[in-house]
């Protein structure tokens, strides 16, 4: 199942044998704390959530929310730092996500090469762009 190879993965994560910081051997073992944390039910949300921890910062996250549909649903709000230097002040954020927007635009030099008349060119174009 999903959940066993999910907890194979934390079980070795979890299993410390060096430590970068301070450039040493250390041996810990906080896997069984990770198997632990591991819910019983595994479904797409908790895919998606475990894949922005992984890939955090690569740019995978906004396409496997429109790959998946789950982009309006789980990025409507979130909240962030407050926006100035050295303001940690939770700030809740909301935004609209229209169905346009999980297409993207086809650039217009592609269009313009295409042998169509003015009207298919148009229809042609995703919508909202």
């Amino acid at each position: 199942s999903a959940r066993e190879l999910i907890n194979v993965i934390r079980g070795r994560a979890g299993k410390w044998r060096w430590n970068n910081n301070g450039n040493v051997a250390k041996v810990e073992d906080n896997s069984a704390a990770m198997i632990a944390a591991t819910p019983t039910t595994i479904d797409i949300n908790y895919i998606l959530a475990e894949r922005s921890r992984e890939y955090y910062a690569e740019g995978y996250r906004r396409f496997d929310l429109i790959r998946t549909q789950k982009w309006a649903e789980l990025s409507t709000t979130f909240s962030i730092s407050g926006i100035n230097y050295g303001d940690h002040t939770p700030v809740t954020v909301t935004r609209t996500i229209t169905p346009n927007l999980y297409l993207r635009p086809i650039p217009q030099g592609q269009i313009d090469g295409m042998q169509m008349t003015d009207e298919e060119k148009k229809a042609y174009q995703n919508p909202g762009y």
